[in-house]
């Protein structure tokens, strides 16, 4: 096989990155950026990296869980428009 163009087509394959076909920024299904977005709304201005970790442990810590669980329970339909918009922009 060695030398030869099925060889190459072979190797050519396996040596290819080997990847899903995602949207490249898919925000629709990745529920952590909405906490990210709530974290960088309520937090505060910090002046040490000790003070960011307690700021960020605080956030946490008091994250809505309802509207978390309300997030995550709404993904079914989050993937679905996904999938229904190609990869493309949806209504969320």
């Amino acid at each position: 096989m060695r030398g030869t163009l099925k060889g190459q087509r072979y190797v050519d394959d396996i040596l290819r990155p080997h990847t899903l076909p995602w949207p490249a920024r898919s925000r629709d299904l990745s529920p952590v950026e909405y906490v990210w977005d709530q974290l960088k709304r309520h937090m505060p201005s910090c002046h040490s990296v000790h003070d960011l970790e307690l700021a960020v442990q605080d956030l946490m810590a008091h994250l809505p869980q309802d509207n978390i669980r309300c997030l995550i329970n709404s993904m079914p339909d989050h993937v679905a428009a996904c999938i229904a918009a190609g990869g493309g922009p949806t209504r969320y």
